[in-house]
């Protein structure tokens, strides 16, 4: 079996492009899980911890919180898992070709030029929104509880 020949610089840039387009695209869609998952969470928490009402409608309410986090945090880390796979193979092209590290994890972009991160910038925001959106789910679990323990 024969290797193939290597890309022509055109077709390089090509497949370069696809990925970089295709990383956009799995960053996007990360942070749009959680803005969305948020509004199900605040329809849901409404009706799980209002107390007009019933106690079927409320537990089904805790239940759905408890799931709809579980879905977003999966799929948050799914598009995360994709999105740094991405950034790997881009960072690793620019390398091998002499570019600029444009892809280059942010901490080593920021290090690079001399920005060290303070405060609440060191905290990696996928793992905040993650911790962030268990929390609504332990919460609509208690809702559930506590729904039926005292109807």
């Amino acid at each position: 079996m024969s290797t193939p020949p290597p890309p022509s610089d055109e077709q390089a840039l090509l497949q370069y492009q696809a990925v970089a387009t295709r990383r956009a695209g799995f960053d996007t869609m990360m942070w749009q899980v959680p803005g969305l998952g948020l509004t199900a969470q605040a329809f849901l928490m409404t009706i799980a911890l209002s107390p007009d009402t019933g106690q079927l409608a409320r537990v089904t309410s805790g239940v759905l919180s408890m799931v709809v986090s579980f879905l977003s945090v999966q799929l948050l880390a799914k598009h995360r898992h994709h999105e740094l796979a991405d950034s790997i193979w881009l960072q690793e092209f620019e390398k091998v070709r002499g570019l600029p590290e444009v892809h280059a994890p942010g901490a080593e972009r920021c290090q690079a030029a001399g920005i060290q991160p303070k405060g609440l910038v060191k905290l990696r925001s996928h793992r905040v929104w993650t911790v962030g959106l268990a929390v609504f789910g332990v919460v609509g679990l208690g809702a559930a509880v506590a729904a039926l323990v005292r109807p």
